[in-house]
């Protein structure tokens, strides 16, 4: 193999690490942006639960129900037990 045919095959070989490097990379920053993560669950949350709205309303009446209890006697309890250590 001439010296030009091991610097081109080295020059590729780079471009294939440069490029695998880069790709590992944009995965590395897709899966650490935590932020952009958040918000993109948000927004399938607040798309489910939209679609929800319309197609089920009673279903969704209903779990806004069970969320505001659940909420209020959590925060009930919590306000027991505070009031019960400054005594």
């Amino acid at each position: 193999m001439s010296q030009h045919e091991q610097r081109a095959l080295g020059i590729a070989e780079a471009q294939v690490a440069r490029a695998e490097l880069y790709d590992t990379l944009g995965q590395l920053s897709d899966r650490l942006n935590y932020a952009k993560r958040i918000d993109d669950a948000t927004e399938r949350v607040s798309a489910r639960i939209q679609e929800e709205r319309r197609e089920r309303p009673l279903v969704f009446v209903a779990g806004v129900v069970v969320v505001a209890a659940t909420a209020g006697a959590i925060v009930w309890a919590l306000a027991k037990r505070a009031s019960k250590n400054f005594r």
